[in-house]
């Protein structure tokens, strides 16, 4: 049973909001519970500004409510995006007393106290992995002497999730404990936002999304005010080749985004550009080139402006500021106090990882005609890949040049191993193109062999052109069907539905003689393809292949 101190009773048992529903006992004065309870509503969906907010109003109403000063401190360790700001975290604490024994004094509950004290191990000394790990031992603690607190069960399963390394090679034992703990609590309390966002989270892998279907679902339901809520049930769809959802799951989220943006008077920085790069992939899996081709053109333009105010900060101009990142594709950006908003740099890179997915999705070659500059490693391998489609070998091979010197400085073996694939779908182009068809098969077979030795991708695929998609290309060109079949149906157990692998399977399958299996595979392509757009090739293929 929960200790309850003061007369906050009323608000424990709040009606559903637009943020969901919980139900969090503390000792709060009434006045303060429902910015509290907003705040960890907030907090559980990763609305960290507003949670702010939310949780210093809560200390205005209540200045001695040790739980509010906790709640703002959560908002500056963002766990799953690998950003924390130490100081701001330290400062929210030291707001209600000065130190670890004093602000234990102001905590009228043994549970209370328990939160507190885990927060302390988070914004205590030591290096960030040592800080998380302490964090979730507490956590787990707190859950053993209070079984029944929600609140308690879904932030154990964050902090559990919070463990794993950044370089993405988690620890399934545990990742699928958090999910479970998550999904227990989903059970009792179907609206907890928590609950379904970190189930999302712990099943995100790539292996096991389909155990993230209810949670994904959901979530969007439950939390409809928050942009990261709808976009989270993509990280489900998404892997599982659900285009048609993980598409409606995107629209919703940068469409919430830019309102929330505009209704705050915020920059376009501030718009879910994250969600607009997953959503510009779905369209093309969608084959709905135009609208991809929309989303490219948002993102492209806000850079162009970011631009512009770059240049004017130098003649005295407030810039924004933003965070770059590795290949501008994954994570959120800092803003405002904790935000979304993304940067020059960041934006730049995103811009450009759209740009090379557009053309390699669509064969728009005439796209990179010409080009001789690119942001990031995707929109290199775009341009070799292109220029060999356009015949400008020597282009084609200045770009495997840089592509050498983009793996020698990638930051990790993880990046390093992406260089290399992208190096060998690029060599194999270009001596295919040049008349040695023995070694360009054989450095393409190279770039898939690697590529099968990673972890499947947990959300847009890495490398930007699958190393067995172009493989099984050139396996089908060279006139060996029955190869590039087994390299299409490898290519779609690794990432299903994708697009140009069913195509492909499907004449791979027709130029071995498989027509009744061709005419089944073409069918399922243009069923996927039901919202295409109407002139598409890969639709009259498809549909001749069919008609078989």
């Amino acid at each position: 049973m929960f200790l309850l101190l003061g007369t906050a009773l009323a608000a424990q048992a709040p009606a559903p909001t637009p943020l969901g529903k919980i139900t969090f006992p503390n000792s709060g004065a009434p006045a303060a519970q429902p910015a509290f309870i907003r705040g960890v509503l907030l907090l559980h969906s990763f609305e960290y500004d507003d949670a702010i907010d939310a949780f210093r109003a809560a200390q205005k109403a209540d200045p001695a409510f040790a739980l509010a000063y906790w709640g703002e401190a959560m908002c500056f360790n963002q766990t799953l995006w690998y950003n924390e700001d130490l100081a701001k975290g330290r400062d929210a604490l030291n707001r209600l007393a000065p130190t670890p024994q004093a602000r234990q004094a102001k905590a009228p509950s043994p549970r209370e106290k328990g939160y507190l004290d885990a927060v302390e191990t988070m914004f205590g000394p030591g290096d960030k992995a040592s800080r998380n790990r302490a964090y979730a031992d507490r956590m787990a603690q707190l859950t053993q002497e209070f079984p029944d607190d929600d609140e308690a069960a879904v932030l154990y399963a964050l902090a559990l999730l919070g463990t794993q390394p950044e370089s993405g090679a988690r620890d399934t034992a545990v990742t699928l404990k958090a999910g479970n703990i998550a999904l227990a609590v989903l059970k009792k309390n179907p609206q907890h936002p928590g609950a379904a966002h970190y189930a999302l989270h712990a099943f995100d892998d790539g292996e096991h999304s389909a155990m993230g279907i209810e949670a994904a679902r959901t979530y969007a339901k439950i939390a409809p005010a928050s942009s990261h809520a709808r976009h989270m049930p993509s990280h489900v769809f998404l892997p599982l080749g659900m285009w048609d959802e993980a598409a409606a799951s995107d629209e919703a989220a940068f469409a919430t985004s830019v309102d929330l943006a505009k209704k705050k008077g915020l920059s376009a920085s501030q718009y879910d550009f994250h969600a607009l790069g997953w959503l510009e992939y779905e369209y093309l899996q969608q084959g709905r080139f135009g609208k991809a081709r929309e989303a490219m053109k948002t993102v492209q333009e806000v850079q162009r402006v970011q631009e512009v105010q770059k240049v004017q900060k130098v003649q005295g101009v407030q810039e924004v500021q933003g965070v770059q990142e590795v290949q501008g594709v994954h994570g959120h950006h800092v803003e405002s106090e904790i935000g979304r908003g993304y940067g020059p740099m960041s934006l730049k890179a995103e811009a450009a990882s759209m740009r090379a997915r557009y053309v390699l999705e669509s064969g728009d070659w005439a796209e990179m005609k010409g080009r001789s500059n690119f942001d990031n490693v995707d929109e290199l391998s775009a341009l070799g890949i292109a220029s060999v489609k356009l015949g400008d070998l020597d282009r084609a091979q200045a770009a495997y040049e840089q592509m050498k010197n983009a793996r020698d400085a990638a930051p990790d073996a993880d990046n390093k191993r992406v260089a290399q694939i992208m190096m060998a779908e690029l060599a194999g182009l270009i001596m295919i193109a040049r008349g040695n068809s023995t070694g360009g098969l054989a450095a393409l077979a190279d770039g898939a062999r690697i590529e099968a030795t990673m972890p499947k991708p947990i959300a847009r695929p890495y490398p930007v052109k699958r190393a067995t998609e172009t493989y099984a290309e050139a396996l089908l060109a060279a006139g060996k069907a029955g190869e590039a079949m087994a390299q299409y149906q490898a290519a779609l157990a690794r990432t299903p539905r994708r697009a140009q692998a069913l195509l492909g399977l499907a004449k791979a399958q027709d130029a071995a003689g498989q027509h009744a299996a061709a005419a089944k595979t073409a069918r399922d392509f243009i069923a996927m393809w039901h919202l295409a757009d109407a002139t598409r090739q890969e639709l009259r293929e498809a549909r001749t292949i069919a008609s078989r």
